[in-house]
């Protein structure tokens, strides 16, 4: 059985994006320190666990400073068996960057970065409440560069109000410049709860579309190949942890909202940071809800997962006895492709996946 993948939730940023529905706020030294100590106090629980990625997303892990990322990669090395050859990524936003920061980074074993970089254009980037210009993007990954790091992914977010077709090509090219190994490309949605949804800010779908095929079209140009929905990557740079969540493999995750997942049963944090914080501290776990799925349920979940991916899934008998006359529709509309033993998703499958996985699960 391969190694399982981990994951540490960081909640806090210096500010609230304007479209962020995440578990994530601004937080003061005090709140990190007792949020870091029930973290600490959590990880126990996966001592000795084996592992061969390491993701520690948010928010914004990087606004910690250098003692908190020393002390919250020393804990990892100390309790987790993580493999020579791990993939350990760090979310960055460019404004938390400095050199000083990078090679503190470097020095605690981060081999990827994943800037959310969002727009490469600075009235996009003041529309969706982002903190960052362009030009603080581009001098944190000079340095991210000239500190060593050879695998860097960069968000880029499409369908921002007022962007049109022609503003969003600008904005890949001028990020494409730099030539990132993974590039994920998103677009924008309207949560309940934002600051965009009290503002009763709407998007364009057909607009978000033709962006969307754009940038497949482009992306596949630069030598960039598309393996999941929202993601592209030079070949050999996709990101393995990600991988598994499509593939269904076990990811053990720590922190506030955080979901892990054995290969069988899902279990998920608590979302209230009071509430985490509380928990960790009388029981020493924060799991509010706990979820087996069914046999039918869980192949449902494969399959809808497998379909985000360019690889798809095996066409076995079983799976063809159950959804075999979807699968046979949907390739006469377009939507999926049947190559050898795989049932392949097709672009226009992706443009309308939210329709097909209704449908397939």
């Amino acid at each position: 059985m391969r190694s399982a993948g981990f994951y540490v939730h960081i909640p806090f940023c210096r500010k609230k994006c304007s479209y962020c529905d995440f578990s994530s706020f601004t937080g003061d030294d005090a709140l990190i320190h007792r949020y870091l100590k029930a973290l600490f106090s959590e990880m126990q629980a996966h001592r000795g666990r084996k592992v061969e990625t390491v993701y520690i997303g948010g928010g914004t892990p990087s606004v910690l400073k250098d003692r908190d990322l020393r002390g919250l990669f020393d804990t990892l090395g100390r309790l987790l068996k993580i493999e020579a050859r791990a993939e350990t990524s760090m979310e960055c936003n460019p404004e938390s960057v400095t050199p000083g920061r990078l090679r503190v980074l470097k020095e605690c074993g981060v081999n990827r970065l994943s800037f959310g970089l969002q727009s490469a254009d600075d009235r996009g980037l003041r529309m969706l409440g982002r903190i960052h210009s362009y030009g603080d993007f581009t001098a944190a990954y000079r340095q991210a560069r000239k500190n060593g790091f050879d695998n860097i992914s960069i968000d880029l977010m499409y369908g921002i109000p007022g962007q049109g077709l022609e503003e969003w090509k600008g904005s890949l090219r001028k990020a494409l410049r730099w030539r990132p190994e993974h590039v994920s490309v998103y677009a924008l949605t309207v949560e309940a709860g934002t600051e965009f949804s009290r503002r009763a800010v709407s998007v364009d779908g057909d607009l978000q579309a033709d962006m969307y095929e754009w940038a497949c079209d482009y992306l596949d140009g630069k030598g960039y190949r598309h393996y999941e929905i929202s993601n592209f990557a030079f070949p050999g740079h996709e990101c393995r942890h990600n991988m598994k969540y499509w593939r269904r493999e076990p990811v053990f995750a720590v922190g506030l909202s955080a979901a892990s997942f054995d290969g069988k049963s899902r279990v998920r944090n608590s979302s209230r940071l009071d509430e985490y914080l509380r928990l960790i501290r009388e029981t020493g776990s924060a799991v509010v809800e706990r979820e087996r799925l069914s046999g039918a349920e869980s192949v449902g979940e494969r399959l809808m997962l497998a379909l985000r991916t360019s690889d798809g899934i095996v066409r076995t008998p079983a799976l063809w006895k159950t959804h075999g006359e979807l699968f046979e529709r949907f390739v006469r509309e377009g939507c999926l492709i049947i190559r050898g033993d795989r049932v392949r998703p097709t672009r226009k499958g992706w443009l309308l996946s939210n329709q097909l996985f209704q449908e397939l699960v």
